[in-house]
């Protein structure tokens, strides 16, 4: 039996009731359970197991920790309550997944950037840890997880779609699992209690929605989600299960802008949502458990009618959506304290080990709620404080979380915060959760350093909160509903098409503003599809309307909104007087984030493939590179230090970057503004659009053009217009084998290609 010394003192594996621990002067004192770890079988884990970006050994007392910033992995010892540092290793670059052997005595890490799993190796103490083996597996390796006996390894190659499958008992590969699906992010794996590792199933969630045939986008149930099923006995796919929209998200609108309806004086009209962005899943008895960030983008746009905060549940058995999905925003809507704080972009969670008992990440709000989840029918609700019944039971975490594990006699949960770099310790027993200690897993920038600054920008755009100099915060949204993230996941895009009031608009990813090849992120195209903004600044806008916040452009008093914000004139945006945080401007912090700390994503089709080759040349004899040219892959620029002049715009438009090239169709269905009012409905397009970046298009998959009008890149080459906009009309590829070896370079298309000039 293991012993352990802090201080005064002395504890064994077997942790007794009640203790106090006393430790550096630092006294905690909460309740334990006094029972030996739960284990189902010698050496494995006792539940199922999933991906994350932090991992805990069975035994509870290691935890190693993914710092995607610092390209390292940092092991902590876990035997105390305060975890001790035992040694921070380098890895491959932006490190996103990390996963333990159920002895802890080997790490398996994926590396998003470089494509590879370090296979790290830890004494039998657990005192040094060492590099045993590099893996190269697919193109942007993500999540990570190790069967319960810890026989295999299961890797998500995100933009391969793939999965690789690693015996863990040699560290050699597998397999190759293709046809996952698109963008394969997470991973859970089920425990059936046995020592048997081939009898299991894994669970793979597809990262964003996907369109339903029939459907139109813009609609609050154009898209559904998926999770694939794989046999641990075959490494084979056996089977899909598709994620439906809620038909109700108990949150009413004001209008119905699809249905031509204006804002009225109330909210009555229903609306629904659509689950996206799947990061995790958790397995727990029957049921599989998906925290997602729905999409309800039907107009008229308000901060509680767009995104919402799903938690869907999957029928094991039936390898179905058990349709017991709830808007976990309702129970927040619902309470009657204050503040409310949303709980926005639900990102990951974890079950108790002996319990139906869970928690939830809020990676926006910066909080972890509970939820209990009934073993019959699946059915999650979200629980109150107790402590405050007025309320719901909230934990405060660091910036940005984005992982969660608990440990094996479920009296401690682990948090990993991504932008703040460090761990939020929480105590699970007593009457009510609470947070006994914060460590810092990686060194952060040095302040006033560039480095700092974005790191700022970062933790802005991840946030619902904010929290400024001066004590000011809650100004990002309203009531933490909202953030840039939310709608922008890693600073691309949730692929939605968003009915806005500009028109229908896919969201657009945020690696394109500034050109990646310029090392001073001068260059900037001109931003959204209608070309209505020219600064990043103007985002303020969004901030105010769409999440319903008060925005960081402020008056002389440096608190109140300043209420003269508008795109274009009379004032530039940029430079104005605005919240600062640690003394740097937060809208200056957030520009920089977007211009040096949004990575473009690695395509998985290779440079040297024959139809790509000639798909290049096809692209040049066709003059793409009329609209599609230059290191952004588009021709849009800003040319002018705002404002501009006042004869450039049109129609709200900086008219000289659009371009008319038959995409804007004002008979479809889903042409209309968000806003409507009665006899005005047109949205603007029929003066074109300012030309879509080409930068990465792969990982924006069956969502083209403005309004989703196409749902692959053969049907955005169909247009005839389209195509030949760069030739003044004359159609070069009449050819369909043509336009499929064009489809192959454009799908190969990301930072290592080589531009047209």
């Amino acid at each position: 039996m293991k012993n352990t010394k802090c201080g005064s003192l002395t504890r064994t594996h077997v942790w007794r009731r009640q203790w106090t621990l006393s430790c550096f002067g630092v006294v905690l004192a909460f309740s334990l359970l006094a029972q030996p770890i739960p284990a189902k079988h010698k050496g494995g884990f006792s539940g199922s197991t999933s991906s994350q970006p932090l991992a805990l050994s069975a035994d509870g007392e290691l935890l190693a920790v993914a710092n995607p910033d610092n390209n390292t992995v940092t092991f902590f010892d876990t035997s105390r309550p305060v975890p001790e540092r035992i040694e921070e290793v380098n890895v491959g670059r932006e490190p996103n997944g990390v996963a333990l052997a159920p002895d802890g005595r080997e790490a398996y890490v994926a590396n998003t950037v470089d494509g590879t799993v370090s296979v790290l190796t830890l004494n039998g103490r657990r005192e040094k840890v060492k590099l045993h083996k590099l893996l190269r597996v697919g193109t942007e390796p993500y999540g990570v997880a190790v069967t319960p006996n810890g026989d295999k390894v299961y890797v998500t190659n995100a933009r391969s779609n793939s999965v690789t499958v690693i015996n863990a008992r040699n560290n050699h590969l597998i397999k190759t699992i293709e046809g996952v699906g698109i963008e394969p992010r997470a991973l859970a794996i089920t425990n059936d209690g046995d020592g048997n590792d081939d009898d299991e199933t894994v669970f793979v969630t597809q990262f964003l929605a996907l369109p339903l045939a029939g459907k139109v986008d813009g609609t609050d149930d154009a898209k559904a989600a998926f999770v694939t099923m794989i046999s641990t006995r075959t490494d084979s796919v056996i089977g899909q299960i598709q994620l439906d929209p809620i038909p109700d998200t108990g949150f009413k609108a004001f209008g119905d802008a699809l249905a031509r309806i204006p804002v009225g004086p109330t909210a009555i009209f229903t609306t629904g949502a659509y689950p996206n962005q799947l990061n995790n899943i958790a397995v727990k008895g029957r049921f599989a458990y998906v925290p997602n960030t729905g999409a309800s983008p039907n107009g008229p746009v308000r901060f509680d009618v767009n995104t919402q905060s799903l938690l869907h549940v999957i029928d094991r058995a039936a390898g179905t959506d058990a349709h017991q999905t709830i808007n976990m925003h309702r129970a927040v809507a619902l309470q009657t304290g204050a503040p409310k704080t949303f709980i926005t972009q639900p990102w990951a969670m974890a079950f108790k080990h002996d319990s139906d008992e869970a928690y939830v990440i809020s990676a926006a709000s910066n909080i972890v709620v509970k939820i209990a989840a009934n073993p019959s029918t699946g059915a999650p609700a979200v629980l109150s404080d107790p402590a405050d019944a007025t309320r719901v039971l909230q934990i405060p975490t660091g910036s940005n979380p984005r992982g969660i594990v608990i440990n094996e006699d479920d009296s401690l949960a682990y948090v990993m915060n991504y932008v703040s770099r460090n761990v939020t310790v929480i105590n699970l027993l007593g009457s009510r959760e609470s947070v006994i200690a914060t460590v810092q897993s990686a060194d952060l920038p040095l302040p006033g350093t560039l480095e700092d600054k974005i790191q700022i920008g970062k933790e802005l755009y991840n946030t619902s909160i904010g929290l400024f100099d001066g004590g000011i915060t809650r100004r990002m949204s309203n009531n933490g509903w909202g953030a840039c993230s939310a709608c922008h996941p890693f600073g691309l895009s949730d692929n939605v098409v968003w009915i806005f009031a500009a028109g229908p608009r896919r969201t657009i990813p945020q690696h394109t503003d500034f050109d990646q090849t310029d090392p001073h992120r001068l260059t900037q195209r001109a931003l959204n599809w209608s070309a209505i903004f020219d600064e990043e600044e103007d985002f303020e806008l969004n901030i105010r309307g769409v999440s319903g916040g008060q925005g960081l452009i402020v008056l002389a008093d440096g608190i109140t909104q300043d209420p003269n914000v508008n795109a274009f004139l009379p004032l530039a945006n940029g430079g104005r007087n605005q919240l600062k945080v640690r003394g740097v401007g937060a809208w200056d912090a957030i520009k920089a984030f977007e211009q040096f700390g949004i990575r473009a994503p690695l395509s998985p089709v290779s440079s040297g493939d024959p139809d790509v080759i000639a798909g290049r040349a096809l692209f040049g004899s066709a003059s793409c590179a009329n609209c599609h040219g230059g290191p952004q892959w588009t021709r849009s620029r800003i040319n002018f230090t705002p404002p501009p002049a006042a004869a450039s715009i049109v129609r709200a438009q900086l008219i000289d970057q659009l371009r008319p090239v038959g995409t804007f169709d004002p008979a479809a269905f889903n042409e209309v503004r968000q806003n409507v009012v009665a006899g005005s409905f047109s949205p603007l397009g029929a003066d074109g659009f300012s030309p879509a970046s080409l930068l990465s298009l792969f990982a924006f998959p069956q969502t083209f053009f403005h309004n989703g009008a196409a749902n692959s890149l053969s049907a955005v080459l169909d247009n005839v217009t389209h195509r030949s906009a760069g030739t003044g009309g004359v159609d070069t590829l009449t050819n369909a084998a043509d336009r499929q070896k064009l489809v192959q370079f454009l799908l190969s298309i990301d930072s290592r290609t080589v531009p047209f000039p």
